[in-house]
């Protein structure tokens, strides 16, 4: 019998698949090891001090919670699934894997909406907020646990299951043979609530995650300690110079970006610790389910179908968890439904959180195919591995490692985010490639070498073309798993292409947000349609699967670079779409650049200019607010009072030179002296006179009168005395005239205000009377257009200066007519190149700083 092997495409395949997730997997997770194994002074932190021993703690308990509750929730589902017949059964597995397809930014935002539209408030971090976050990541995370019982149930022994019957003892042997698997979906459910940090973060709540991501941001955990306080002195080489710096954890937090990563690694090191032991349990019984599957349970009889009561239950809690959070965003709406504004407002960031999942898919489609051809030991172990440790511990070792000098090209591109997709999603390709070598494909592989067919004449001619609608559902199915990971996607929060998550990801703790909720809605519909696709192709290939016994079966198979060209099209055609921008303007000079400034900005977002001595201030996402000479130079810094539940989003300095912060998220305004030193305060949350929602920035007229903009539930404009009595108000929440939907920034002309509707992309004029005037730009990125306008200033010529986070760049606008008399920036991180720009100023040198938020620094441009 001619042997089926052909060494040299076997090896070049299995070379292909080490060499994906070598680098994708195995640097990263070396790069990590290495961090601890080169900083032994950091195993010193690890005695547990009473705020890390806590932290450690609430995170078990919390997403234990969550696992448990899942568990409960899925029960049901999973006897349906085990023991349903028919459509019912059917319908219930296509349901099932639907809702936890929904990006989980999505889901904890709808569930908001449910809980708001319900009339039910939660203190930021208090015990029933904590509750509302437990019960969004069970029921997002249950559909893991059903369908692991499920599968476990349809695969138990019939016969032993009407003996159970027969002897009134059915639940109590039900429960022994299934104690394995819910201990397994309960793991495995832990395991992935435990990697979730946008559930918890809007609202403040500390675990884990969220602790990973202040240190890399910020070098300090949120309780204001430095991470790690030995390693920060070995991996620290510059740092700010204020030993008053809180973000920093009293100047002793690191503030270079390796050694946050660093810091971060070590801080979130128990973690991983926990997640590989839950990894271990999970894989120990995926190995009985794998083994239990290839055992004939017997022919099914009707005593052991589902019951009516089980059917209602379990369709009960698919549409709670599918309906209702996705009712709460519809219902929440203020306006109508418009796909022609949505598609013109987040047209980019859908297109490019497509064109970059079905990138990924089309690789994972490549790993697959060379699954086909080869299963080294060793390297789904590896991409599992890669699974387990998590988008965040993946995203910041990816970017400590191109993050440097000759790897921009990485750093600054999608290959970036595709490895990193990859090292979290390739095993699912992997693991459908190498169920083409189990039994079920034991008998074409062995007719083919009966009829004396190579290796890699039975891969191309045999099996891929009855694998094929297999592996492209697995390549969809990783696509679908790119779209909705928020951890990796908003830490390395790539500008080419622009993504939805990222831009979302700002918005999330505001209730009722229009914007949210379309990018939302528009979200689900592009995973739902993939999702629907994919399970169509998944029924497609067990159809044909089941097909392969029949006569004629090798001579119908043909064409077997079908799926090969699929992912070499997708490829090349998403690799094209990224590549080719507009050359980067220059910048004159670029203030608290990372790694070579004394100021360590995490994220900044919000500037303003003394009229007394032209010092800035600057508030970056640490509530840290610093004062900054004219050439950008350190001065002083303090921290805001209360930071956990939000951060300003602008800062006025008035007439007098006292600095007036809209505490955005606590629903104030605060005044400072340059100092630092704390004069008064105003305004408490609410919608009445003097109360606010969300304040964003503060404008002086000639009177002395204040002017203080809101957005949320209440989009207005407060008119206020020197001293802070309320005198009038203007606008209201819509898209006509005179209405807002968040007015960001604003800034008075004489007797006119300009004020940038950031989410109605546009400039609007009033009087100080609060008589509408008129309204400049529509949505788009052509010159006199806008995407979310944040920032606004004036130069000495009159003309507007507006920076635009949505479009990454800065205009000059002419105020009468609204054109736009140049533009400035693109997209990216070298200079000249803008990341999510949230706020500008000009000086008295006619020189625009621009706050480069994404790219943590300030850019001084001209026009």
């Amino acid at each position: 019998m001619p042997k089926n092997r052909d060494p040299s495409m076997t090896g070049r395949a299995a070379a292909g698949l080490w060499a994906i997730f070598g680098v994708c997997c195995a640097l990263p997770i070396a790069w990590m090891l290495w961090q601890v194994i080169s900083h032994p002074e950091a195993w010193s932190e690890a005695r547990p001090d009473a705020f890390r021993v806590w932290l450690i703690g609430r995170t078990l308990l919390y997403n234990a919670a969550a696992a448990v509750l899942a568990t409960l929730l899925a029960l049901p589902v999973a006897v349906v699934l085990g023991r349903g017949r028919g459509w019912a059964a059917r319908l219930a597995w296509g349901l099932l894997p639907l809702g936890l397809f929904i990006p989980s930014i999505v889901y904890t935002y709808g569930w908001k909406q449910v809980f708001r539209l319900m009339h039910v408030e939660f203190i930021p971090a208090s015990g029933p907020d904590i509750a509302r976050c437990v019960w969004t990541l069970a029921s997002w995370l249950w559909p893991v646990c059903a369908g692991w019982i499920g599968l476990s149930l349809r695969h138990a022994d019939t016969g032993a299951q009407q003996a159970a019957i027969l002897d009134g003892a059915y639940w109590r042997v039900s429960a022994r043979l299934l104690a394995g698997p819910i201990l397994a979906g309960f793991a495995c459910c832990t395991l992935l609530a435990m990697q979730e940090f946008s559930v918890y973060e809007p609202t403040g709540i500390s675990v884990v995650a969220t602790e990973v991501r202040m240190v890399f941001d910020t070098g300090a955990m949120s309780a204001g300690q430095p991470a790690g306080p030995a390693m920060v002195q070995s991996v620290a080489s510059d740092m700010a110079p204020s030993s008053a710096n809180p973000a920093t954890g009293q100047g002793q937090g690191p503030s270079s970006q390796g050694s946050r990563a660093a810091a971060a690694i070590v801080t979130g090191a128990p973690l991983l610790l926990i997640v590989g032991l839950l990894g271990l349990v999970v894989l120990a019984f995926s190995r009985n389910l794998g083994t239990d599957a290839g055992i004939d349970p017997g022919p099914w009889p009707r005593a052991l179908d589902a019951s009516p009561a089980a059917h209602g239950l379990a369709y009960g809690v698919l549409g709670i968890s599918l309906l209702v959070p996705l009712t709460g965003l519809v219902l929440s709406l203020h306006r109508q439904w418009d796909m022609s504004l949505v598609w013109s407002e987040f047209g980019h960031e859908l297109v490019g959180s497509l064109l970059l999942a079905l990138c990924a898919g089309a690789l994972a489609l490549i790993v697959g195919l060379l699954a086909t051809a080869s299963r080294p030991a060793g390297v789904l172990g590896l991409g599992i591995a890669g699974f387990l440790v998590g988008g965040q511990f993946l995203a910041i070792a990816q970017i400590h490692l191109y993050n440097r000098t000759g790897l921009g090209w990485v750093y600054n591109s999608p290959a970036i985010l595709l490895l990193t997709y990859m090292a979290r999603f390739g095993w699912v390709a992997l693991l459908v490639g190498r169920s083409t070598w189990t039994s079920a494909w034991k008998a074409l592989r062995d007719c083919a070498a009966v009829d004396g067919a190579d290796a890699r004449q039975t891969t191309r001619r045999v099996i891929a073309p009855l694998a094929y609608p297999l592996l492209l559902s697995a390549g969809l199915l990783v696509a679908v798993l790119c779209i909705g990971e928020v951890p990796a996607t908003v830490l390395i929060q790539p500008l080419r292409p622009p993504m939805l998550v990222p831009l979302m990801m700002t918005w999330v703790h505001n209730l009722r947000f229009d914007p949210m909720i379309e990018a939302s809605l528009a979200l689900v519909g592009v995973v739902m349609a993939l999702a629907v696709v994919m399970l169509l192709l998944w029924r497609v290939g067990r159809k044909r699967l089941m097909g392969t016994g029949s006569p004629g079966v090798l001579a119908k198979a043909s064409g077997s670079g079908r799926a090969h060209r699929v992912a070499g099209v997708v490829l090349v055609t998403a690799l094209c779409s990224f590549s080719g921008c507009r050359p980067s303007s220059q910048p004159k000079e670029i203030w608290a650049e990372p790694g070579k400034s004394n100021v360590a900005l995490v994220y900044p977002r919000a500037i303003c200019r003394s009229p007394v001595d032209n010092a800035f201030f600057v508030v970056d996402r640490t509530a840290t607010i610093y004062r900054l000479d004219p050439k950008g130079k350190y001065l002083n810094s303090w921290r805001m009072p209360a930071w956990e539940h939000g951060k300003p989003v602008g800062l006025s300095a008035g007439p007098d030179g006292n600095l007036y912060v809209p505490d955005t998220h606590y629903h104030r305004v605060i005044v400072y002296t340059p100092q630092g030193q704390e004069l008064r305060r105003w305004g408490s949350e609410g919608t009445g006179p003097g109360q606010f929602v969300f304040p964003t920035d503060v404008a002086f007229d000639a009177n002395g009168n204040v002017y203080v903009s809101e957005y949320g539930d209440h989009d207005r404009v407060q008119v206020f005395d020197g001293s802070g009595k309320y005198l009038r108000e203007f606008g209201k929440f819509g898209n006509g005239p005179g209405e807002f939907s968040r007015p960001q920034s604003m800034v008075i002309d004489g007797e006119q205000m300009f004020i940038t509707d950031a989410c109605n992309h546009r400039l609007v004029v009033f009087k100080l009377d609060g008589t509408f005037v008129r309204s400049m730009g529509s949505v788009g990125d052509a010159p006199g257009q806008y995407r979310f306008p944040y920032g606004l200033d004036k130069d000495q010529r009159g003309n507007l200066i507006v920076c635009e986070f949505g479009n990454n760049r800065v205009q000059k606008i002419d105020t009468q007519t609204g054109k736009c008399l140049g533009l400035w920036g693109t997209p990216g991180h070298e200079p000249g190149q803008l990341a999510y720009p949230w706020a500008v100023v000009v000086d008295a040198q006619d020189r625009v700083i621009t706050v480069d938020s994404g790219n943590n620094r300030l850019q001084v441009i001209g026009f």
